[in-house]
């Protein structure tokens, strides 16, 4: 027991000794550092100048938080700010109500410590520094709790994320909105700052900051409109920044917009898109807090805009990811219409649907709101270099910027003229705008199709051939939403016989390809006139014929028709558009009737190849059809048909069977290998395999040609292409010229024309 006891006593004095040492150890490396100040608090009410904040701080009851505990940064307003703002708003510290010392120590209040050095830095996560000069704002102690709807008696509260949406078919356009409202996340304003850290990093100047701040001057570290006049103030429970102004919670875009009467106009059109949704959980703490046992309702905004412009938090648009520190360096940017400009725009935009957004297309506002937003901070120095959320520029200046306002979730531009969105003034606009387009537009939007991607670029020049909806009805066309399901889509037809409409994607193919016949690239202007004659390539490889203010597609060749232009549009600024009074048909048959039909109209022209033609192996009689040509959107051609003089030739020259002396046709068709070999070869080498090329100056280029060598490889022919004179080089090095008079012949995805002699295809 005695040594027990020993042991113990000499165990319990090394103990001591050592624990002695430790706290030595302890106290040097985890103990407070000598110059440290005293918290917050401490320090401002041992300066004697900052009775104010304190007054407020006390009333705010954050007296104990200030004192002791956290890791802050505070902007505080001295007495000198204070006595300013006490006087610009009637105000001293007795008259300050609970609420507005909360909030405004509340928004000075920013969490954790930050140096001025590390303000610009960007916390890419938690303490995750992802460089300086890169963020402008910091997520404050301060936000907005429930409040009343502006109409109605419903609580509402600002969505803390954007919404999304999704269809409810995927052969439709209707779409329901979800709201993504985070609970427990409590929407904290931000606060922005302004160093020389991220103007330098981002090529910014002093004009951009006065800009917002007319009546402040840019320092290197302003804090909205304030100075700092002293900083890096170190405490022990944080960082003090001293500002010569008292800084209020900055709106939000979708506050800022509800307090400006010039904006109402706007703003109901914004409104319209929003929505609300019951919240359990914010309704259970709103009763805890309040006593109230009325439902309260999350506010967004459609899914479809680039943003909710209450949500405080930086999103990615189109996203449902969140990353919170994204807020440090991004920021939206809205450009809003005052009600002057609102309303003589709408006159403009909405002419044709009575000069209302509620009477035309719902993507029409949607499109409309969208083309006023930046998911980018835009300041004064960028605002004619970033683009929207639709990839476009502003077409208005910073002159048309009559109120400007850096605000917590974003930038702010009133305008006193609209922006006017590609979607609008390009091509793609006219159907868009325009009722009596519907079909056509409805066809174009169709992301399937390409089209509004290819007509809303504003510096690319086209012409387009608009079907109206009363030659679409006529024709037995219709466009039905209620009509789509899972094997339908919204188009239908119903043929002259049938007493129903039937919807397939077999008519929207129709539908889509005439469509696309009617777009055509037209650089420098080229179709803004067709008084003349000649021929348009269409957006999907076909071809149009025009003279004299008529046009012709494969199809009114079969039908021996030509379209009328009825009227011209050229409000556009990427070019014309032409409303026509027939339907830009395509051909359904083979190319070799169209053959057959130009040897009956031109027989000394085509007859003799159209000869050999149905008498060869590569022809089916019965269809029409030529081995090699395919149908399909994915396959065109060009066929070349040496004049009945040139065949002569080529039987001269052993290419086709015949008199090689007179070169006189066979008197039956051919039958034996050889010369059946002879014939087909020479055909399937006047086809060019996978282009049409027409002598429109274009296309100069080596092609493949259908005929393939005993060996397997392909064959070519050179095409130099000039306005009304083409020349075609073949293997032997032989040149043939296109006979303009009787070329340019329409087929399905193919061009027909005739040669003033034949290629030879023996290299």
């Amino acid at each position: 027991m005695k040594t027990y006891l020993k042991i113990t006593l000499t165990l319990l004095s090394f103990s001591l000794v050592l624990t002695a040492c430790n706290k030595k150890e302890w106290d040097e490396y985890y103990g407070r550092p000598d110059g440290l100040g005293d918290p917050i608090y401490q320090q401002l009410q041992a300066k004697g100048n900052f009775t104010h904040i304190l007054a407020l701080v006390d009333k705010a009851g954050y007296k104990e938080i200030l004192s002791t505990q956290g890791w802050w940064t505070f902007f505080a307003p001295n007495d000198a700010a204070f006595d300013l703002f006490y006087k610009e708003q009637n105000l001293d510290d007795s008259k300050v109500t609970d609420s507005l010392a909360r909030s405004i120590v509340k928004y000075s209040l920013l969490f954790n410590g930050y140096r001025k050095d590390q303000l610009s830095t960007f916390q890419s996560g938690a303490n995750n520094e992802a460089g300086a000069g890169l963020a402008f704002k910091r997520r404050t102690a301060y936000y907005d709790w429930v409040q009343k709807a502006t109409s109605g008696s419903k609580q509402i509260i600002a969505t803390n994320r954007n919404a999304t949406y999704r269809r409810t078919n995927s052969l439709t356009t209707t779409v329901v909105n979800v709201s993504m409202y985070v609970d427990g996340d409590n929407n904290f304003k931000y606060i922005p700052y302004f160093t020389d850290d991220y103007f330098a990093g981002n090529g910014l100047g002093a004009a951009d900051y006065q800009t917002f701040y007319p009546g402040s001057t840019y320092t290197g570290f302003n804090v909205a409109s304030a100075n700092v006049i002293e900083k890096d103030l170190a405490a022990e429970n944080g960082v003090i920044h001293i500002l010569d102004k008292v800084i209020l919670p900055l709106k939000s875009l979708d506050q800022y917009l509800s307090s400006g009467a010039e904006y109402s106009e706007f703003k109901k059109l914004l409104d319209s898109l929003s929505f609300l949704t019951p919240n359990a959980y914010l309704t259970n703490r709103n009763a805890v807090q309040s006593g109230s046992l009325d439902s309260v309702y999350a506010k967004a905004y459609n899914g479809q805009l680039a943003f909710s412009p209450n949500n405080e938090s930086y999103q990615v648009p189109g996203s449902i990811a969140f990353a919170a520190t994204n807020s440090q360096r991004n920021s939206w940017t809205l450009l809003a219409p005052n009600n002057n400009a609102m309303n003589e725009y709408r006159r403009k935009l909405l002419a044709k649907y009575k000069n209302s957004f509620s009477n035309a297309p719902a993507s029409l506002l949607i499109d409309f709101i969208n083309s006023h937003m930046w998911a980018d901070a835009v300041w004064p120095s960028t605002f004619q270099t970033k683009t929207n959320y639709q990839d476009e520029a502003a077409t208005v200046t910073l002159d048309n910027a009559v109120d400007k306002k850096v605000l917590s979730n974003g930038i702010f531009y009133g305008l006193n003229k609209a922006h006017n969105a590609n979607v609008f003034r390009s091509l793609y606009g006219i159907p868009y705008l325009d009722p009596a387009y519907y079909m056509t537009f409805m066809g174009y939007q169709d992301p399937s199709t390409a089209i509004k991607e290819t007509l809303i670029q504003p510096n690319v020049k086209y012409a387009v051939f608009i079907m109206p909806d009363a030659v679409l009805s006529a024709a037995g066309w219709r466009y039905n939403e209620g009509s789509a399901g899972t094997s339908a889509t919204p188009w239908g037809y119903k043929s002259a016989t049938a007493s129903s409409y039937s919807h397939s994607a077999t008519y929207r193919d129709i539908i889509q390809r005439m469509l696309k016949t009617g777009i055509a690239l037209s650089p420098n202007g080229e179709f803004d006139d067709l008084s003349g004659e000649g021929m348009i390539e269409s957006f999907n490889g076909e071809y149009i014929k025009y003279k004299n203010n008529k046009i012709q597609t494969s199809g009114n060749v079969d039908a021996g028709t030509w379209l009328n232009i009825t009227s011209t549009d050229r409000s556009a600024i990427n070019g014309p558009a032409y409303i026509v009074d027939g339907l830009l048909s395509y051909s359904e048959k083979n190319v070799g009737q169209h053959i057959e039909n130009l040897a009956a109209t031109y027989p000394d022209s085509y007859g003799s190849f159209y000869w050999f033609l149905k008498s060869s192996n590569v022809y089916n009689a019965n269809s029409k059809a030529i081995t090699g040509i395919n149908s399909g959107p994915d396959y065109n051609y060009t066929v070349f048909v040496p004049t009945n003089q040139a065949i002569t030739e080529a039987i001269k020259a052993g290419l086709l069977p015949g008199n090689v002396n007179t070169g006189a046709l066979p008197a039956a068709a051919p039958t034996s290998s050889k010369d059946m070999d002879l014939v087909r070869k020479f055909i399937l080498y006047h086809i060019i395999n996978g282009a049409t090329v027409v002598p429109d100056g274009k296309k100069s280029d080596n092609y493949l040609t259908l005929l393939q060598t005993e060996s397997g490889d392909n064959t070519m022919m050179e095409v130099t292409n000039i306005k009304n004179n083409m020349v075609i080089t073949d293997r032997r090095g032989r040149q043939a010229s296109v006979v303009m008079g009787t070329s340019n012949q329409l087929s399905s995805r193919t061009v027909i024309h005739s040669l003033n002699t034949y290629l030879n295809y023996n290299q």
